[in-house]
């Protein structure tokens, strides 16, 4: 199991400072070409309610391994799976987290970490057997996938999956490893992620109340 690694993927991350970027240009411009106290209040109302959104919905989502089990942090949910919970690890639009609750089962769905409409084509297009007999004896079908022979075939395997697949599939081989040493489930836990939900609530009721003011 890993120390602790952090799970996400590359696009909303560059979207969160390609927004702070274009906020701090809009900031310097107003700064030096001046513009009237109501346009500022209201443009700034907007640009802050839309920071808070992209922060909770782009910025914070992640999906965090250690030791114990994997921290699910959704835009206003947090989630904490032991090992031994974990009944499977698979993907469908999102990355989904079987889980073994007091409850019941239940499936978490890992916003962080998505599957673009583009790979679950590819991946319904392709005989998933026939693809999968090929990996694993170290033959790479699919022309221009740039996968050295040399590599071990699980290596190879993850290698040539999309992005939240290859992290789904090693999710899932750890749980797996743990349940095999330790049959007892541990406890699933979930609570409100407050922060988030004030970054985007706060700067949303002061828009609601520049514009009724404007």
């Amino acid at each position: 199991m890993p120390a602790r690694e952090t799970y996400r993927l590359a696009p909303p991350v560059v979207l969160w400072w390609a927004w702070l970027a274009f906020v701090a240009a809009n900031v310097a411009d107003w700064a030096v070409q001046g513009t009237s106290a109501g346009f500022a209040l209201t443009v700034g109302a907007v640009m802050l309610a839309v920071t808070g959104a992209i922060y909770a919905l782009a910025l914070r989502p992640r999906v965090v391994a250690d030791t114990d089990g994997i921290a699910v942090r959704n835009p206003f949910r947090d989630h904490r799976v032991p090992w031994t919970a974990i009944r499977g690890v698979d993907t469908a639009e999102w990355v989904l987290v079987r889980a073994a609750g007091a409850a019941g089962d239940k499936t978490i769905c890992c916003w962080a970490l998505y599957v673009s409409a583009r790979s679950r084509r590819a991946a319904n297009a392709r005989p998933r057997r026939s693809l999968a007999m090929s990996r694993l004896r170290g033959v790479a079908t699919e022309s221009g996938t740039g996968i050295s022979p040399r590599l071990p075939h699980q290596a190879q395997y993850l290698a040539s999956l999309p992005p939240a697949r290859a992290i789904a599939a090693r999710l899932d081989s750890w749980a797996a490893k743990a349940r095999a040493r330790d049959g007892s489930a541990g406890a699933v836990t979930a609570s409100w992620a407050w922060f988030p939900v004030a970054a985007v609530a706060g700067p949303a009721i002061a828009l609601v109340i520049v514009l009724l003011a404007t």
